[in-house]
């Protein structure tokens, strides 16, 4: 079987939440780079950060339970315009529009076709590119 990338990470709590999550499920799944980018965070630009690799097989199953949880996380914060927990995921494949530009990606991001994501609340239409902060 061979494993194959689905996500990467810049941040060594958030990768090993999400790999700890993916193993409960029953997904064969490793962090590569992990030590490397641990042990010198400035690398992670250059390597393409921590990368979550999965069995091809169990590839989609992975994907699905990482959709799945953060719809789920995104539905608990409420909306700081109108205070509604009805916020949404929403992504946008930013596709290049050359060689340099899919080249430039590549090299500072770690990927041909950036997937942007933000996020937006159905009740008010406000637009946030990072979740808003919760007060606790």
């Amino acid at each position: 079987m061979q494993f194959i990338q689905i996500r990467s990470f810049d941040n060594y709590i958030e990768a090993n939440m999400v790999l700890g999550m993916l193993q409960e499920n029953g997904i064969n799944c490793h962090l590569k780079d992990e030590n490397t980018i641990t042990i010198d965070p400035l690398l992670s630009p250059a390597i393409g950060g921590m990368k979550l690799m999965v069995y091809e097989s169990q590839a989609e199953r992975a994907k699905e339970i990482l959709t799945e949880a953060e719809k789920e996380y995104v539905s608990t914060i409420p909306c700081s315009k109108c205070g509604e927990k009805k916020l949404i995921v929403k992504e946008f494949i930013d596709k290049p529009k050359n060689f340099l530009a899919a080249l430039k990606s590549q090299l500072l991001m770690g990927q041909t076709t950036p997937v942007i994501k933000y996020y937006c609340c159905e009740n008010c239409g406000t637009v946030y590119n990072e979740l808003p902060a919760t007060s606790n």
